[in-house]
């Protein structure tokens, strides 16, 4: 059991979220709780709520992470410092859809943590909680934005959402196994899904992007 104020409170912020996380490779979340995060970490519960404010708050910071932890992994080849792939924007947001699943697929308690979850009715996100989200969907809409000039701001990202929907459907689809076919096919699946609708809006807007 860890001594009281070994810690500040911002590094048992960060010991809580990574316990979270790692007990959830083992534990469904319905049998996770605020008792065994705190045990893991060798703090009260009470000192959980004094710095998180409650459980529900402490998960959602967790999604945050969770949602942190996958933008970094989908810009590992494009962000800034990496190593450049010669994929043009349509290539890219290809790839980001299997690194998508693939993230999914090894972290599938944390994934689906992010989207079982929501604030306390009557809260809004935080600003760096939904900045997290925003940042993910900013990654398509830039790839987008190179295909489609033309297009507008609220056409980007009405696409964006349209586009990155389908790929999480098929994703919680597999991930899940309610795909009713090999899992090996999903790849092909995804590929299938984004060439076909960048294929249907240029069409739609009379360009050639594909």
């Amino acid at each position: 059991m860890a001594r009281r104020k070994e810690h500040t409170h911002a590094e048992i912020h960060g010991m809580a979220i990574i316990a979270v996380i790692h007990l959830l490779q083992t534990v469904n979340l319905e049998n996770l709780s605020l008792r065994k995060v705190a045990t893991e970490i060798g703090y009260a519960p009470s000192t959980l709520i004094n710095i998180f404010g409650g459980y529900q708050q402490l998960l959602l910071a967790v999604s945050e992470q969770v949602l942190t932890d996958l933008y970094q992994q989908l810009v590992a080849d494009y962000g800034e410092g990496a190593a450049m792939q010669p994929l043009n924007a349509q290539g890219i947001i290809e790839k980001m859809a299997h690194d998508y699943y693939q993230f999914a697929n090894e972290n599938r308690a944390c994934f689906k943590l992010v989207f079982e979850l929501s604030a306390p009715q009557g809260q809004a996100l935080s600003l760096s909680h939904q900045q997290a989200i925003d940042r993910l969907f900013n990654l398509i809409a830039n790839q987008l934005t190179q295909l489609f000039d033309d297009a507008s701001n609220a056409d980007i990202g009405l696409m964006s959402r349209v586009l990155w929907g389908g790929i999480h459907g098929l994703t919680c689809l597999a991930i899940d196994g309610k795909l009713f076919t090999e899992q090996a096919v999903l790849p092909t699946m995804l590929s299938s899904h984004v060439n076909g609708y960048l294929l249907g809006m240029a069409q739609q807007k009379g360009q050639t992007c594909c």
